[in-house]
Parts: C-alpha cells; sequence; structure tokens
C-alpha cells in the first residue's frame, strides 16, 4: 500500500488469523483488574485533557445547554464541575435555530499556550470556543460556526505548528492562522478495504471506506498519523459502538486497513500523564460496558508502529465472560467436556499437535481427565491419523483432525472428529476406556465439519454436525438410520454455521453453534448462539446469544446438574485465545423456551 511503512510485526498489511494472542486487541493478564467510572456522573463523549500545569481537565456531554469542566491532579479525585461557558448566556449564532438547539460532545485542548473548547450541535454544525486568559475556567470567546455539519469536532497540532479541524467520520481540514475558521476544504479520510480468502472486514463487504460513523480523533507517535472514530459492530449481536482507528504516514493519507482498537469505546481522546504513559478517556458505550454511560479511563500500549490496543492489565467486558480465565496452560480449539461412567470428566479438542500449528498437519487426538473440572491431566494421544488413519489419509496427503467430541454410550467411548476440507468420522474404544486403544468406525460424512453425537432420554443416539445438520444412528453405530435433515429456526435461520450440538436441560432441547458477529475473522466476535425446541426435530426459536466469544464451544451438565458451556476464544476481543475455558451459564425460562447468559457468580 503506497506511503504505508510494512510494520515490523506486519499486523496491518497481513492481520493474522484472530485467535493470535500477539495481534489480539484485548491481550490476556493474569493479574487484570477492571476498569471503573473516573467520576460518578453520567455523561457521554468523555474528554480529558492535560494541561500544561500537568492538571488534568474533564469534559463531555451532559444536558447539552452548557460545557462543564472537572479537574483533577491525579486522574483519581476530581473537582467540579465549573461551567466555563453556557449556551444560553453565551450563545450567539447556536440560538438562531427555530427549533431548540443542544450542544454536544465538547472537548478541551491546550494549544499555542490558550485552552480552546471544540463542540457540535445536535442539530449538525461545530463550533470553536478559545480561552481568553489562558485558562480552562476562560472567559471563552465565541469563533463561531466551523462546520456546517457534524456533532463532534476536535483539535489537533502537527510538530511543525499546523492545526486542523478534525470532526465528523473523519474528516480533516487546516485551520487559518488565526484559527478562526478553515483555510481548505474538509477532506475524508479514507480506510482501505481488507479481505482475504474467508475473512473480510467491514468497510469490504459494506464498501464504505470510512474509518467510522463520528466522534474522529486525531494522534501522531513515531511518524504516524492514527485516526481514531466511533462505529457500531454489532459485535456479539450487542448495542456496543466501539473505536476504530486507521493509521498513515501523511496526515491525508493514504490511511491503511481500519482495526478496533478500543472495545466499547466509542468516541475517545488520546492523552499522556505526568510519567507519559498514554491514555484513552471516553465514555463507556453499550451494554457490555463495564462503565456504560460513565467517564473512564484505559492506559493504552502502542505494541508496534501503527498498532494501538489497551494495555494488558485492565478488563474492559463485564460479565462471566469479559474476567474468565482458562482452566489450563495448553493449546486448544473446539473444546468438549463429557463425563465417563464413574463422573470423571474428559476434555478433548483440536489440537496443535504435532507440528504447534492448529492448520497444518496436526493429526492427533488427544484427551484430558479431570474430578472437578478443575485440575486436568493428560490421559493420552489416543488416536493418530499418520499411524492409525485409514480413509483419512486416502483423502488427503496431509489431513487435519479438526474439533473431536466424547460420549461413552454402550458401555465404552466413542469419539467423533472432522477433517480439514471436508468429512467427518467416529472412532470406538475397544476396551471400556477413554485412552483406548480405538478402532476406525469409517467415514459418516462426505463432506462438512464439526460432528457430535447426542443421546436422548429414550436412548436413542443422533449424529449432529456443521450447521445443524442431524440424522439418527443405526442401532450397532455403523452409520445413519435415516436420511439427514437441516434443524432451522422458526424464522428461516440456521442457527449457526459451524459445530453444531444439541443438549437437553430441564426438558427442553438446546441446539448450538457458533457465529461471527460483527464481520468475519477480522474484528468480529466469534459467538455461540442457540436455539430451543420442545421437541428433537423442532419447531426451534429464533436463535439467540448464549456465550459471547464461545463460538464452537458446547454445553454440558456437571455433576451439580448446572448447565456449562466450554470455551477456548478465537477472536480478538476475547479473554484470552486458544486454551481452555469454562463458562458457567445462568439458565431461566421465558417465553421463548429458556434464557441462556453467562452467569455472573
Amino acid at each position: 500500500m503506497k506511503g504505508i511503512i510494512p510494520m515490523k510485526s506486519n499486523f496491518i498489511m497481513q492481520p493474522p488469523h484472530p485467535e493470535t494472542e500477539w495481534s489480539a486487541c484485548t491481550g490476556y493478564s493474569e493479574s487484570a483488574l477492571p476498569i471503573e467510572r473516573i467520576l460518578d456522573v453520567s455523561l457521554s463523549d468523555a474528554s480529558i485533557c492535560k494541561g500544561p500545569d500537568h492538571v488534568y481537565y474533564l469534559t463531555g456531554t451532559i444536558d447539552g445547554s452548557n460545557v462543564q469542566v472537572w479537574t483533577s491532579s491525579d486522574l483519581t479525585s476530581w473537582s467540579g464541575p465549573a461551567i466555563v461557558w453556557s449556551l444560553e448566556q453565551d450563545g450567539t449564532w447556536q440560538k438562531a435555530s427555530r427549533r431548540s438547539n443542544r450542544i454536544c460532545s465538547p472537548e478541551i485542548h491546550y494549544i499555542k499556550g490558550t485552552f480552546w473548547i471544540t463542540y457540535g450541535l445536535k442539530e449538525g454544525g461545530t463550533g470553536l470556543l478559545q480561552s481568553l486568559s489562558a485558562s480552562v475556567q476562560g472567559p471563552f470567546r465565541d469563533l463561531g460556526k466551523i462546520t456546517d455539519d457534524g456533532q463532534d469536532a476536535s483539535l489537533f497540532e502537527d510538530e511543525d505548528g499546523a492545526v486542523y479541524w478534525v470532526y465528523g467520520n473523519g474528516n480533516i481540514a487546516r485551520m487559518t492562522e488565526e484559527m478562526t475558521g478553515l483555510a481548505e476544504s474538509p477532506r475524508m479520510v479514507q480506510v482501505q478495504p481488507w479481505k482475504v480468502a474467508g475473512r473480510e472486514d467491514h468497510p469490504s463487504y459494506s464498501q464504505n471506506v470510512q474509518v467510522g460513523t463520528y466522534g474522529a480523533f486525531l494522534y501522531k507517535q513515531a511518524g504516524y498519523y492514527y485516526m481514531f472514530c466511533a462505529d457500531a459492530l454489532a459485535r456479539m449481536g450487542s448495542d456496543a459502538v466501539d473505536t476504530f482507528v486507521a493509521v498513515s504516514e501523511s496526515i491525508y493519507g493514504p490511511y491503511s486497513r481500519r482495526y478496533l482498537a478500543l472495545p466499547h469505546g466509542g468516541q475517545i481522546s488520546l492523552f499522556t500523564d505526568v510519567n507519559q504513559q498514554l491514555f484513552a478517556s471516553f465514555s463507556g458505550c453499550g451494554s457490555y460496558s463495564l462503565v456504560e454511560h460513565y467517564p473512564s479511563i484505559v492506559p493504552m500500549s502502542l505494541v508496534s508502529p501503527g498498532f494501538i490496543r489497551p494495555r494488558e492489565d485492565v478488563l474492559l467486558e463485564k460479565g462471566g465472560v469479559g474476567s474468565l480465565k482458562p482452566i489450563a496452560d495448553f493449546l486448544i480449539r473446539d473444546p468438549h467436556i463429557s463425563t465417563g461412567p464413574d463422573g470423571t470428566y474428559y476434555l478433548t479438542g483440536t489440537s496443535d499437535k504435532p507440528h504447534h500449528n492448529f492448520w497444518d498437519r496436526n493429526n492427533q487426538l488427544h484427551v484430558w481427565s479431570s474430578p472437578d473440572l478443575q485440575e486436568w491431566k493428560h490421559v493420552a494421544n489416543v488416536w493418530d491419523l499418520s499411524e492409525n488413519g485409514t480413509w483419512e489419509n486416502n483423502i488427503y496427503e496431509n489431513p487435519c483432525l479438526w474439533a473431536p467430541e466424547m460420549i461413552y454410550l454402550y458401555g465404552t467411548f466413542w469419539i467423533t472428529y472432522s477433517l480439514q476440507g471436508g468429512g467427518t468420522g467416529m472412532v470406538k474404544s475397544i476396551t471400556g476406556h477413554a485412552e483406548g486403544p480405538y478402532i476406525d468406525m469409517g467415514r459418516m460424512t462426505n463432506t462438512d465439519i464439526d460432528s457430535s453425537l447426542f443421546q436422548d432420554e429414550d436412548g436413542q443416539v443422533y449424529f449432529v454436525w456443521q450447521d445443524g445438520k442431524i440424522a439418527k444412528m443405526k442401532t450397532n453405530m455403523t452409520g445413519f438410520a435415516e436420511d439427514p435433515r437441516k434443524l432451522l429456526c422458526s424464522d428461516g435461520q440456521r442457527v449457526g454455521y459451524e459445530g453444531a450440538f444439541i443438549v437437553k436441560y430441564k426438558g427442553k432441547y438446546i441446539l448450538g453453534a457458533a457465529e461471527w458477529n460483527g464481520d468475519t475473522r477480522v474484528d468480529g466476535t466469534y459467538d455461540l448462539m442457540y436455539a430451543v425446541a420442545d421437541e428433537l426435530y423442532g419447531p426451534y426459536t429464533p436463535r439467540r446469544l448464549a456465550v459471547p466469544h464461545g463460538g464452537h464451544g458446547t454445553m454440558f451438565i456437571d455433576h451439580d446438574g448446572r448447565l456449562m458451556s466450554t470455551f477456548f476464544g478465537n477472536d480478538r476481543t476475547a479473554p484470552f485465545r486458544t486454551l481452555p475455558g469454562i463458562v458457567l451459564l445462568q439458565v431461566e425460562e421465558d417465553e421463548e423456551g429458556l434464557c441462556i447468559v453467562p452467569s455472573s457468580e
């Protein structure tokens, strides 16, 4: 891409699969702590500026009638607010409209020896105030309307002293020397849509090349311009508004692809503290935010050229998943837990063995056991395609074994699995023990992936796979006893696109599967979706989210009768990636059958 220096990590040009920990937006730390409100006042678009006296000044949108400012010397204790400008008393052009207008998104900036306040109007238009006393207390001179459009605005001073008006969805214009207006027409930053096979970001499939929809803020570090904007991506199928960023060597671009910089951040501003730690100030946006509707700060880390994210020692998401910790330190994808006849828990899933790669010749099937879901012991590599494979090696030169699932039936253990590229199979322990040895029961489907077995209360066993396909098994487990069918939700949607399973709980059939929400394998979330039915073949309710970031986990019932789900983390905003986790689920009956959400216990 012309104008962009290749990044040391290649994160900008060729971002790795979102399972990759080093490129995550929210990195994992055992000692991470949740962010908190810095002020117990509900306001939006919180913005902090550090003054020349090392005092911090906070403002944001309250009721739109005035600009209020709080002050702090330590970012912890805040005094105020002081009303530094009133629309009713000081407003001029802002009151020209016949309709009631409101001030929104004020920001404080210290530039050229004094304080400035940028702001927008709810009905559109942006303006600028200048302190005549070099104090944040003012009085402020109204420099009038700067743009007719936009509801938010910001200032950026470059290293050469030029000042730019930044607003809306990423518009930039250089200001006059006197800062009384624009010296040029605004131009909108455009990002580079990004797409490779199986992965596509929002600007690519929407054909919308803006960084975001509002709240533009420009920051420069080590020769790179970072353009931040707020945008709703519907990660986790939620109401979150996130903060995205694109980078460039030139203020006007070309800018890179955009990427998610701060989950639930919305409109942000950046500042450094007295120790030169970089912070983002913001108001929590969306029901998953720990500080929804309240101002907060997050320490940010410049990981590599062009790559910025929250520091690893902070938690940003509320709920049982946001603070989830791994149950073990071995790498795994698509984890599945079941119980043996003696109550022992068994865990299996996609292994990265033997080549430490989930996508290249990972042909081993490993099993772990635990008496309590806490301490896990490796049982064995119970099946190895390079040694035990039959039909699999006739189809693929270097087959990858994916998504094994174990179940105890008819006095022994059975494991279903699939192959990269399509095709599912099953093996059976000939000793009745989890460690085997196992025999190959043959190929179950010619295409598709992610197979599972479900035994109903009448003893009948069903093969479930891919996106909700199902078929009754023969009694001798050698194949299907009926033609396959696909289980759909009552609105015609499939429950998810892969990782389908069925569990019965509280008299209801729960059909689960994984789905990408937001975008596909870039900044979206890989979530566990579910639907509920009274009968195995449906009708199933419209799908709902069970576990955010929990895609291709599977549900199971523990010794105490509680519904749980496995978890491994496969997206940039998951609490961790490719490590085993367990999520306790809260289940309540409602008009759609069962409401299933992560428990906060």
